[in-house]
């Protein structure tokens, strides 16, 4: 019976390895939206430096001042309103854990 037993826990614990390892995925993903102006490693010379931001500041950022409606003169807001409160948690996770320039 302990055999069987540690079998689940191993699998339970590679199961949620996989699963965190599927949201950092997702997190990039989503991330590569920014891309294009920001860089791949956030660092993308004239536009803002994403790398290393806190995730709490960035998202703060994301949904007070680029998804309002004060905001529309700005690129960002409607990249900012295209992903859900969840997409824009896992992009300022993915971000976040960058390396700071």
């Amino acid at each position: 019976m302990r055999t069987w037993m540690g079998w689940v826990v191993l699998a339970g614990s590679l199961w949620a390895q996989s699963a965190g390892a599927q949201v950092a995925n997702e997190g990039r993903l989503l991330a590569s939206g920014c891309f294009q102006c920001h860089g791949t490693s956030g660092l993308k010379g004239g536009f803002g430096t994403l790398a290393g931001v806190g995730k709490e500041d960035m998202l703060n950022k994301l949904n007070n001042d680029m998804r309002t409606k004060d905001a529309r003169s700005s690129i960002m807001n409607p990249h900012a309103r295209g992903y859900t409160s969840y997409q824009l948690s896992l992009i300022a996770d993915y971000f976040s854990k960058l390396p700071k320039p």
